[in-house]
């Protein structure tokens, strides 16, 4: 008999007899899951479908023929003892060894002896011993000679077991086998049968449980698929990656070093990233230096600056697709669009992108289209990127670079750059300021340094090439001291915002109106990006049927950054679609860099940051349709013409707005019967997504607003009486309701 021993880990299982100490056999039973558990399940399957057994479900019951042959064999009676069960065991079983034998004579004996102690008559205890028998016999047979051997046989049962079950698959355990009990419902049944454990331990490995439907179809099916994938590779094994093996841990000589092996079999690449750096006053300049010691020795380097840049439609044209049925197809084809002149190097490629789609594929959870969207992306990077990176390389030329210069933070970014680190290029992080990302991979290098310093882009040039004195680096560090995470805002720090409107009182208005944002319920910075809260209301009725006090009151309203506009039109300009504006946006996304290259993008004079946030925002707004007709009827190319030609003093505030400050004002005044037109409708929902305080006086009370906002994003007052053809005053005239005596409206605005 071998006894029954615990693992220190899963992999000891696929030991040897004599390798085990202590030398022993495993019984284990399986409750949870995660990805650790599966790949061992599957392992531990494939030699149980090999020299093994592998049950499902249960253990079929002896056939009447079945019975009639071990009748036949072994007789009609039954004797209860070790001795009898040994001699028919010697007869019914001729294969198995003699110490096998006793061991399994005894543990049937056992089992049966249970059985008497309950109660249970001759006959019963004939029936279950001639059933273990049969199971033995027709279940079990091929594994017999291997019982005890070197080479432990293992068996599978997948689901929960009976008692007789447990019994024979206990007495196959003592004689030499492994055995797993695989229980995707729990382990409660099974511990009604043997509450202390004494037969089998549990696993006790996984941290949750396991999916709905894994089942022994489910595993095949995974084989399957498994095998499936295995036909979308190139079948090329002649040339693997030696990634970081190599490496020296001087990153900077590393890259120049074009002498890294001398075994043809493999390529020789690194996939790193640099985390922070060394010696801020001098970094700067080592990139820079580092970039022309590359230029120099004629290695290609390719650069990209703080994310990659959306495929264009052109880029996503050039990608040959079509519809699959499933995901094996879709990689199949796909992978056809990577071209290279070289055969060897094509291989490579197209095998690190199948790699890289069915991780995608995990990622995505299986849906189509997005796995193909991520793949149509990495396609059109390759062709932007690695094409002219390897463009007349040899497999084992000198490596190519590329150098991403920040933190990645896409999935889709990730899926590429990992991709690359599969092929015959050095791919290397630069992440200067040690903003937490994304990537994460188990051949990344990661290398750690205590300093930070923000830097915009990689050194490629001297122009514009600035090192930083040491006084200039301490007063970095009192900055990030004094404005990260302490209240305190640098001027225009933040170049990305989020609205949260504010739902107010009317009585509200006036105490939040000319409050900086940071002091407004519910404002925050999280992730670089400040959350707005903004006021969006309409004002309707005039308190007490008191004009003047309702003017003088708007009076107090109007601030240095404030724009009024008095029963007129915002916009004023050409209200047709704009030539070209239809080529930038398909498939309900817009194409910013597109819009920024197009002849009639105005805003170009703008700071960098106040072009994208722009545009940003007007990608928003098509996003949210909170226009009526988005989508349909050609209404998206008119809010993409109109937020594109917005009137220059609008502009002028969006550039100096400062998100942590008050935000800049818009009121409008409507004294008329007059809808509020399309293109107006379209700048108030874009300014409202911009950060703009917005108000509408309409002492009529009628809805002229709301027509075509499909949200309604502004919130009602009705203050008091509605009032008619009112006369609205010049401003700039009219003394402020604060100079006065107070009103109830001005008591109630406080």
């Amino acid at each position: 008999m071998l006894l029954h021993q615990k693992i220190k880990e899963v992999d000891d299982f696929f030991k040897r007899l004599s390798m085990r100490k202590p030398r022993g056999v495993y019984f284990y039973r399986i409750n949870s899951y995660d990805e650790t558990i599966l790949e061992f399940i599957r392992k531990y399957y494939e030699l149980a479908k090999k020299d093994g057994a592998i049950i499902d479900t249960h253990i079929e019951n002896p056939t009447a023929d079945n019975i009639a042959y071990f009748n036949e064999i072994i007789g009609d009676r039954y004797v209860h003892g070790p001795g009898f069960i040994a001699d028919a065991i010697k007869r019914w079983l001729p294969r198995i060894r003699d110490y096998e034998r006793a061991s399994m004579a005894d543990g049937i004996f056992d089992t049966l002896e249970v059985l008497r102690r309950q109660g249970k008559n001759i006959e019963i205890l004939k029936n279950n011993f001639t059933r273990i028998m049969c199971w033995l016999y027709y279940n079990f047979y091929n594994i017999m000679e291997r019982l005890g051997s070197e080479d432990i046989p293992k068996i599978i049962f997948w689901g929960n077991v009976n008692f007789s079950e447990l019994s024979t698959l206990n007495i196959l355990s003592n004689a030499g086998a492994d055995i797993i009990l695989l229980q995707p419902g729990g382990d409660s049944q099974y511990l009604s049968i043997d509450p202390k454990s004494q037969f089998s331990i549990d696993l006790k490995m996984g941290s949750e449980g396991f999916p709905p439907g894994f089942n022994l179809d489910w595993l095949l099916k995974l084989y399957e698929d498994d095998k499936n994938k295995k036909m979308l590779y190139s079948g090329n094994v002649n040339i693997k990656p030696n990634t970081n093996a190599w490496l020296s841990g001087d990153i900077f000589e590393d890259l120049k070093n074009i002498k890294r092996g001398e075994n043809t079999a493999f390529f020789y690449n690194m996939f790193v990233r640099i985390n922070g750096c060394d010696d801020r006053n001098n970094y700067t300049n080592e990139l820079y230096l580092l970039y022309q010691d590359l230029k120099r020795a004629n290695r290609k380097v390719q650069v990209i600056n703080n994310s990659i840049t959306n495929p264009s439609v052109d880029e996503i044209a050039k990608i040959k697709r079509g519809n699959y049925a499933n995901e094996n197809q879709l990689i199949l084809d796909l992978k056809t669009n990577i071209k290279f002149t070289n055969n060897v190097f094509l291989d490579v490629a197209r095998d690190a992108f199948v790699d890289t789609m069915i991780e995608t594929s995990k990622l995505m959870n299986m849906d189509l289209n997005k796995i193909m969207n991520k793949g149509i992306y990495i396609l059109c990077w390759i062709n932007r990127y690695i094409v002219e990176l390897m463009n007349g390389m040899d497999i084992h030329s000198p490596t190519p670079i590329l150098i991403y210069f920040g933190s990645v933070e896409s999935d889709t970014e990730c899926l590429f750059l990992k991709m690359v680190s599969k092929l015959p290029v050095d791919v290397v992080i630069f992440n200067p300021e040690k903003i937490k990302d994304k990537l994460e991979d188990k051949n990344l290098y990661d290398i750690r340094f205590e300093e930070t310093l923000k830097i915009k882009e990689f050194p490629t040039d001297s122009v514009g090439l600035s090192i930083s004195t040491t006084a200039r680096n301490a007063e970095r560090d009192l900055d990030s001291m004094m404005y990260s995470d302490t209240g305190m805002y640098r001027d225009m720090q933040f170049t990305k915002a989020n609205v949260i409107i504010l739902s107010t009182t009317y009585e509200e208005i006036a105490i939040y109106w000319k409050q900086e944002a940071r002091f407004r319920p519910n404002f925050s910075t999280v992730d670089n990006a400040v959350n707005i809260p903004v006021i969006c209301a309409k004002i309707s009725g005039v308190v007490n049927s008191d004009i003047d006090a309702y003017f003088a009151k708007i009076k107090d309203l109007l601030t240095d950054t404030t724009l009024l506009y008095k029963n007129e039109n915002i916009y004023k300009g050409n209200a047709s679609v704009a030539a070209g504006v239809t080529s930038f946006y398909k498939n309900n996304r817009l194409d910013k860099e597109a819009v920024k290259k197009w002849d009639g993008f105005k805003y170009d004079y703008l700071r960098a940051e106040t072009q994208d946030y722009i545009l940003d925002k007007l990608s928003e707004l098509l996003k949210s349709k909170v226009i009526v007709g988005t989508g349909q009827n050609g209404v998206e190319y008119k809010i993409i013409t109109i937020v594109l030609d917005l009137p220059k003093e609008i502009l002028r505030f969006i550039q100096s707005f400062d998100f942590t400050k008050c935000p800049p004002k818009l009121i409008i005044v409507n004294t008329t019967e007059s809808i509020i037109s399309l293109e107006d409708s379209i700048i108030v929902a874009f300014l409202n997504l911009i950060g703009f305080d917005i108000l509408f006086f309409v002492p009529t009370g009628y809805d002229n607003i709301s027509k075509y906002f499909n949200n309604q994003i502004v919130k009602e007052h009705i203050i008091g009486n509605y009032l008619y053809d009112v006369a609205i005053p010049d401003f700039s005239r009219l003394k402020a309701g604060n100079n006065k005596k107070k009103s109830f409206f001005a008591r109630l605005f406080g």
